[in-house]
């Protein structure tokens, strides 16, 4: 009795500081000390009563009894001002009562029937399909008047429609080919006057052939209707079902297997996801268990890295191991983006709410989220500033679930726990090329071997593999001759999709084409200078030493694009691309990965590529130390050396001959001091060849190559081959010194 007594005094202080606060009444302390030691059943009287009710007979009905007891004088007069607003509460629900509800029929012994769940208007031109209709319902356990079944043959049929509207639960309008008919039309008025008097829910119904394009009466489109156009499906049933009782039908099957409410758009990838146990492990322990407490993890690293595939497969373990009953998935790759992918779920396809108005779905939705506890949701591709503040503006609305958020963008708050996320194991990279393709290539004996090879290429990263392997599966080829297709035609490779075969929804050749339209000149200039640089450690000191070649670099970027010229900022440009996960920060210098190298070179107009080699030949020229031989300057070609060897391949091939031949001789002395004779000759030679080519054969600079590479030969003992090299250089110096002379 005591529990009971201090649920009621709660109730009512509720109700009275609601009323203070939202109907702006003064209530007297007086008045809620007598209202709270009233007895139970005169409390009970109000605290039933809804905040919205209450306000309404405050403000309406019972003010001026309100307003009196602010002056009362004694307790007395406060009792009996209580009394009298009981009693007037007691008047209004007596009213109330009587006006809610259908009224009730009576059977011949006098007894109360259970009134008709729904009744049918339509048009008798349209029986068959509405025979069908109230069949259907009636299987599923609702009391149907279908005046087929109800009207009694030679009894006025007009009073028995008149009572049964007066007596059902709910009626539905049913509008089909042929329209609405002479006798439905006076039917829906009556309908529609029962809405007015108690509430009769009133449900237009387009029935199968009803017409695409139909009006429906201005009164009836106050209400929303169900559309059975497509015929009698399940989920249209299931919604007029819904309108009759007031409850979403759920069958047993949907009950069984309600967690796998979702909207995945890639199904499981099974035992072709691979190395990824880590982080996935982390995931389920962060994330695997459905206590209402927010966590928010935020899955970052480079496009194509597999931040949604790693997200979607945890999403489909979860729902396999029945650990949330709904799982969502949003795209946000921008604001607007984000806002029309959170109304969707309100949609047909998943939530199963009709609403036709996106700021209405979004509501819902929130509703949703916010009232259920037991959900995933994936938020997708936030790779912008913009996207990342519409999430983090979204996330205090899903407080209730847990959200993954895939991004290459890193500056999230201290909300979002973030997940770095790797390229693949080289030995994981091969299994999958080999098990994705099983069957569907030409074997030969050395797959592994090759297999190995294009996962070295594909630089272990999933979107790449899983290209590389749809193509080979799209074209049944060996992988031998894919391997040499990528090596002949490494571009056109790159640009192939086929969205029925690969796992992703876009192709590698643009997969970070947002990313590099958002970026600001430094950091373009920059990934445009490092695309001919090798895919190794490359050191800022590059940059910061040689400011002219960068701020060149940057004025070309600037002319091409068609912008004001601006100066290269390498601080700027280092912090942008680290944002959005291009590259990836090291203690001195940075890296980025091949395959975004090869596609910012396959992006560089043909007509400017020249410039851009030239310009980054100079930055490795600049930065290479002369006295390549001295050991003191090997920490600085240790790091150079991969670099070097690149740009000065690609500078040879586009024909530039300096500073490519300074650059190579003083490479072949470095080698040569480390003892790497053979890379050593290598570059010796295209040194010679280059010079001779520029300056004829008897240059001082030909005679200071061939007595580099003689030198070279003699260290290795091949003295025959060396000898006549010596001799050719000091003819050349003798000729030389003779023309000064």
């Amino acid at each position: 009795m005591a529990k009971r007594k201090q649920v009621l005094n709660a109730a009512l202080k509720a109700l009275l500081a609601g009323a203070q606060t939202s109907a702006a009444i003064k209530i007297p302390a007086t008045f809620i000390s007598e209202l709270a030691s009233l007895p139970d059943d005169k409390q009970k009287v109000l605290a039933e009563l809804t905040p919205e009710q209450f306000n309404e007979l405050l403000t309406q009905s019972e003010l001026a009894t309100i307003n009196a007891a602010s002056s009362a004088a004694d307790t007395k007069q406060i009792k009996v001002l209580i009394k009298e607003l009981i009693e007037k509460v007691n008047i209004i629900n007596d009213k109330l009562e009587k006006n809610n509800g259908p009224v009730k029929k009576k059977d011949e012994k006098g007894n109360t029937e259970e009134p008709f769940d729904v009744f049918l208007s339509h048009n008798s031109k349209n029986k068959p399909v509405v025979r069908e209709l109230a069949t259907e319902l009636k299987r599923r356990g609702l009391k149907v008047w279908f005046d087929e079944w109800e009207l009694v043959p030679g009894r006025p049929w007009q009073e028995a429609i008149e009572e049964i509207i007066q007596t059902t639960k709910t009626a539905t309008v049913l509008v089909g080919k042929d329209g609405m008919g002479p006798w439905e039309i006076p039917e829906m008025r009556a309908c529609l006057s029962e809405f007015v008097n108690r509430q009769l829910p009133v449900i237009p119904v387009l029935l199968p052939e009803a017409p695409k394009k139909i009006e429906l009466p201005l009164l009836l489109r106050l209400f929303t209707w169900v559309d059975l156009r497509k015929g009698f499906t399940k989920d249209g049933i299931d919604k007029l079902e819904w309108g009759i009782t007031g409850k979403r039908p759920i069958d047993e099957q949907e009950a069984e297997f309600f967690h796998q409410l979702h909207n995945l758009p890639y199904r499981s990838m099974g035992g072709l996801f691979k190395g990824r146990d880590k982080i996935l492990a982390g995931l389920k322990e962060q994330l695997g268990n459905a206590k209402p407490t927010a966590i928010t993890q935020s899955i970052q690293g480079l496009g194509g890295i597999g931040k949604t595939r790693l997200a979607v497969e945890f999403a489909w373990w979860a729902l396999e191991n029945k650990k949330y009953q709904a799982v969502f998935f949003v795209s946000s790759q921008t604001p607007e983006i984000l806002q029309t992918s959170l109304a969707s779920l309100a949609g047909e396809d998943v939530l199963k709410f009709g609403l036709q108005k996106e700021e209405a779905q979004i509501a819902f939705v929130k509703w949703w989220l916010k009232s259920n506890s037991n959900w995933l949701m994936i938020i997708d591709n936030a790779d912008t500033e913009q996207a990342a503040e519409a999430v983090e503006d979204l996330l205090p609305h899903l407080s209730a679930g847990r959200v993954i958020i895939t991004s290459r963008y890193t500056r999230w708050s201290a909300a979002v726990a973030p997940h770095t996320l790797g390229l693949l194991e080289p030995k994981m990279a091969q299994e999958f090329l080999l098990e994705r393709t099983a069957g569907r290539r030409i074997e030969t004996p050395n797959d592994e071997e090759i297999a190995e090879k294009l996962a070295q290429e594909a630089g272990f990263l999933p979107l790449v593999l899983e290209q590389i392997a749809a193509y080979i599966a799209h074209n049944k080829c060996s992988m031998a001759e894919y391997l040499q297709q990528w090596e002949n035609e490494r571009e056109q490779v790159l640009k192939w999709y086929d969205p029925r075969q690969m796992k992703y929804d876009v192709p590698v050749a643009v997969t970070w084409q947002r990313t590099f339209d958002r970026l600001n000149v430094s950091a373009m200039t920059l990934l445009r200078l490092c695309a001919f640089l090798a895919p190794e450690m490359i050191p800022t000191a590059m940059f910061e030493e040689d400011t002219d070649v960068s701020d060149e670099a940057a004025e070309l970027q600037c002319k091409e694009i068609g912008i004001k010229k601006s100066k290269f900022n390498l601080k700027d440009a280092l912090s942008e691309l680290a944002v959005y996960s291009m590259i990836t920060r090291e203690e001195k210098g940075f890296t980025i990965h091949r395959i975004v190298q090869e596609v910012i070179r396959s992006r560089i107009p043909q007509q400017h590529r020249r410039l851009w080699v030239e310009r980054t030949l100079l930055l490795v020229n600049n930065f290479a130390p002369t006295e390549s031989g001295d050991v003191r300057t090997w920490p600085v070609w240790d790091v150079l050396r991969p670099h070097a060897e690149i740009i000065a391949e690609t500078a040879d091939k586009e024909k530039i001959a300096e500073p490519t031949a300074r650059l190579m001789s003083v490479l072949d002395a470095y080698l040569s001091a480390k003892g790497l004779y053979s890379k050593a000759e290598y570059w010796s030679r295209r040194a010679l060849a280059i010079d001779e080519t520029s300056f004829g054969h008897d240059h001082p600079d030909v005679a200071t190559d061939l007595n580099n590479l003689a030198q070279l030969l003699k260290t290795t003992n091949r003295l025959t081959e060396a000898e006549p090299l010596y001799r050719r250089a000091l003819e050349i110096r003798k000729k030389s010194l003779q023309a000064i002379s």
